[in-house]
């Protein structure tokens, strides 16, 4: 697993939504984690962010 959260190739990252008790939570293969959510939608969302946010070109200085 790399070092930082969300530094994974974008290949590399592979989102998935568990449900624990009545809450719900966002994760990738990246090793970055979203927040619990009581909604499933949010969750979801939360993941869909995340994936196009690591798509974009990061700035190096």
């Amino acid at each position: 697993m790399p070092a930082q959260p969300g530094a994974a190739p974008v290949s590399d990252h592979r989102v998935s939504v568990d449900e624990r008790g009545s809450f719900c939570f966002a994760g990738c293969s990246c090793g970055w984690v979203a927040p619990a959510r009581r909604s499933r939608d949010r969750a979801r969302r939360d993941a869909a962010e995340h994936l196009a946010q690591s798509q974009q070109p990061v700035e190096r200085y």
